[in-house]
């Protein structure tokens, strides 16, 4: 029995192993603009030379070109497969850091960071598709040493600053997304799709493959089945009466589509806020901001992405023994209080008011860990948990173009907050949206953990299943 578990556990880690490496990229694509920005805004570079505001828009052009990629990709992994879509988010990626690695004018970074960018809603879709491929009891940690994986990349990204170039850099990001693709092409697909294609034969097949063939596990998909036939057959009705325009709003307005969309919504804003993305790209110009030593600050961002690694990989412990909930908001609620304090420190300093200026990049790092322990992981995992089944296409694709937004204006407004609020405005801003939507949260968020994807969604819409109902004990034969 230990043998056939340790089979069932491999096949499940073989997904998470090339989500991870995925996730590994995923951290070279945030890191990137301060490896590229340090280089070629100095105006003694013999390389491409950009302007302070041409290197902001080629930032948040990447998360722009995402809108058109959540229009795209989200229905392509809802209608061929949660397979096909990982292929096509490594590809797209690994061609946007070739043409970074080759680029011989600013036109050319523009390109390699919006095709980059058609693959961002990568960041909700690798969670979506671990989340179905994964046992409940280890989704959480699986989802979180995925999530930890980001910050790897990251800190491989600032560490090669060292030693390497930027173009090399790049090269050396391509070859992540390459072996991830090729470990892509090893999993079975995913069998919450096959059940909502009702491919019911090959959900069976892909179930046991991945799960096993335990009293358990016939049971778990004895539910998944069941509840993907009563919903195709409640959309054959539906489909009868009003065309597919009429079809889609209906959805949209359903209660079981905008609780989890406003879920997520204000879940993203608590990433953003809580500097997920802005920390990383420009940690380098923040710290030199600060301390006016940039050797210190690259030192800095190398100590920020090795915290944010063990936060990481150590909320993996956190979120298996705790709720979902209570880490979040005790995680938050001292990310807040640090975010003041940091902004309270640089006007103290600024302002020759008491000179702490080397005490507070020592408070970014601790946020930083603090959030990459708790509110991070968190937030990544419940946006990947909430979504029934059925609105997973849409659903990514409306929260994806919110996401994609958001980043977008964090990338573009960082800089100019800098410039303008100082960095203790920017601190201060960002301190009260994270507050604002904690406060939020405590009214709409539910707690998921240890819960299978169909007790969530039955949750979500509001459903009570009689287990009495379900399949009996002797209807559960082993297959043959």
């Amino acid at each position: 029995m230990a043998c056939g578990a340790d089979i069932y556990f491999w096949r499940q880690v073989l997904v998470l192993v090339s989500d991870s490496i995925h996730s590994v990229g995923t951290g070279f694509v945030l890191s990137f603009p301060s490896v590229l920005n340090s280089v070629a805004l100095s105006t003694n570079t013999t390389d491409i030379h950009i302007t302070k505001d041409q290197a902001s828009w080629i930032t948040a052009s990447h998360g722009l070109a995402g809108v058109i990629g959540f229009f795209i990709v989200p229905p392509l992994m809802q209608e061929y497969g949660r397979k096909f879509a990982h292929i096509i988010l490594n590809l797209l990626v690994a061609i946007g850091f070739t043409m970074l690695a080759f680029a011989q004018n600013v036109a050319t970074l523009y390109a390699g960071k919006i095709i980059q960018g058609l693959a961002i809603c990568g960041v909700y879709l690798t969670s979506i598709i671990l989340a179905e491929y994964v046992h409940p009891t280890r989704r959480g940690y699986f989802m979180t040493l995925k999530k930890g994986c980001v910050a790897v990349g990251s800190l491989i990204c600032h560490s090669l600053v060292l030693i390497c170039s930027w173009r090399q850099i790049a090269g050396v990001a391509t070859s992540f997304y390459i072996v991830a693709l090729l470990l892509t092409f090893l999993w079975t697909e995913s069998p919450p799709f096959l059940a909502m294609k009702g491919k019911y034969e090959e959900c069976d097949r892909a179930y046991i493959y991945l799960n096993g063939n335990t009293l358990k596990s016939r049971r778990e998909l004895e539910e998944l089945i069941s509840a993907q036939r009563e919903r195709r057959e409640e959309e054959e009705r539906i489909k009868k009466k009003n065309n597919k325009l009429l079809q889609i709003w209906k959805k949209c307005t359903r209660k079981d589509f905008l609780k989890p969309f406003f879920i997520i919504t204000v879940l993203t804003i608590i990433i953003d806020s809580g500097g997920r993305y802005y920390n990383v790209a420009y940690i380098v110009q923040i710290i030199t901001d600060i301390t006016g030593d940039n050797s210190v600050a690259i030192y800095c961002s190398i100590g920020l992405d090795l915290l944010s690694v063990v936060a990481s990989w150590g909320s993996t412990y956190v979120i298996t023994k705790f709720a979902r909930r209570a880490i979040l908001f005790s995680c938050g609620y001292l990310s807040v209080t640090l975010m003041f304090l940091i902004s309270l420190m640089v006007y103290f300093s600024s302002n020759n008011i008491t000179n702490v200026v080397w005490l507070t990049p020592c408070v970014i790092l601790i946020n930083s860990f603090i959030v990459n322990l708790g509110v991070i992981p968190i937030c990544f995992t419940v946006s990947g948990e909430v979504f029934p089944l059925e609105h997973k296409g849409l659903g990514t694709t409306a929260t994806g173009i919110v996401f994609t937004l958001l980043y977008a204006i964090t990338m573009k407004c960082t800089p100019i907050m800098m410039e303008d609020t100082g960095i203790e405005g920017t601190y201060g801003i960002y301190g009260v949206c994270l507050l604002i939507c904690l406060i939020i949260s405590h009214f709409i968020l539910t707690e998921t953990k240890d819960k299978t994807l169909q007790e969530i969604e039955d949750e979500m819409k509001g459903i009570e299943r009689d287990k009495s109902k379900m399949v009996k004990e002797k209807e559960l034969l082993p297959i043959t």
